[in-house]
């Protein structure tokens, strides 16, 4: 693969500078200066490259999925089995670097656009196909079809839930609440079992060992 040019790094440094911007601050205290100085540059400098706030945030939210892709396909190397698949993607979305109350935020301040801006509707759009994607296939092996297709609605929809409630509450939501909540909800079509045990546990495991890496490189 090529190396980037400047320009794409710059474009890279100033979407990952407008997506902590969005975690101190929020949407409306999210403004093109409040992102250059984030990123030690001119606002001059992030309008040569982002016309528009829009188009920044956008970039923003396509930075923040971009990390839950990276560790989702981490942990779907690693899992071997149905259930392992399921839990990968439950936890990548608890994932103890971005199931946190200011990324919550962040994303809550993004969320809150993609009913009027088209570009946040594409991303949000390719973000639900993929979960989609992900689950089906092991839901299926596990579920009659119209059950797994529902599962999978119902999973994704928990999972916003979270997030919202993430975000929303004073004191955040512990990721070991969060995961019983889950569990309650794959619990009204699939019995527990220690082949789901090992599951869960064995990505919990995974999970937080990627975690740990990426703190100690940080």
């Amino acid at each position: 693969m090529g190396r980037r040019n400047i320009s794409q790094i710059r474009r890279a440094e100033y979407a990952a500078a407008a997506y902590r911007t969005l975690m101190k601050h929020g949407l409306q205290g999210t403004s093109l200066s409040r992102v250059a100085e984030e990123a030690g540059a001119s606002k001059a400098n992030v309008l040569h490259y982002y016309q528009s706030k829009e188009a920044l945030l956008s970039a923003a939210l396509r930075y923040a999925n971009a990390v839950l892709c990276k560790e989702a396909i981490i942990l779907l190397r690693e899992a071997k089995t149905p259930w392992e698949r399921i839990y990968a993607v439950l936890e990548t979305n608890l994932s103890p670097t971005s199931f946190r109350t200011d990324v919550a935020h962040a994303w809550i301040s993004l969320c809150a656009g993609v009913p009027h801006i088209t570009s946040y509707q594409r991303i949000q759009t390719v973000i639900y196909a993929r979960m989609r994607s992900n689950l089906i296939g092991p839901l299926r092996s596990l579920l009659p079809e119209q059950d797994a297709n529902l599962m999978s609605d119902v999973l994704t929809t928990a999972v916003d839930g979270l997030w919202l409630r993430c975000g929303l509450s004073l004191d955040g939501l512990s990721q070991d609440a969060a995961r019983d909540q889950l569990d309650a909800v794959l619990d009204a079509r699939l019995p527990a079992s220690e082949d789901r045990q090992r599951a869960r546990d064995r990505m919990i495991d995974v999970s937080r060992i990627m975690a740990s890496m990426s703190n100690n490189r940080s």
